[in-house]
């Protein structure tokens, strides 16, 4: 619920402001530049979620796990790109933000 009060709130913000969605975008690029060392699922993090979505410790379940998790990445782009075109956005410029996100889930 949160993602969407703060979209409406960043939408109703960019109507009054036409230089912010180029702050946003730069205030994204910022992040990522600050947390290029930190960049990328833990390999620990990654494995728990494998386990997880497989729910067992069967090889064909782990191997479903893994195309669990793929497809939950997936999601999570298409999400965020979906979220950043409704702010106005170009879905060029959405689908490269969007990849700038951290891989850790948050």
């Amino acid at each position: 619920m949160l993602i969407a009060e703060e979209s409406c709130h960043l939408q109703y913000q960019l109507a009054g402001d036409l230089t912010l969605r180029g702050r946003l975008a730069m205030a994204i690029n910022r992040r990522h530049d600050a947390l290029s060392q930190t960049a990328g699922l833990n390999e620990e993090i990654f494995d728990a979620l494998i386990l997880l979505a497989a729910g067992s410790w069967r090889p064909e379940a782990i191997a479903d796990g893994f195309a669990k998790v793929q497809t939950l990445k997936t999601e999570m782009h298409a999400g965020r790109k979906a979220r950043l075109k409704k702010l106005g956005f170009s879905l060029e410029q959405a689908d490269e933000l969007s990849a700038l996100h951290t891989r850790n889930f948050m």
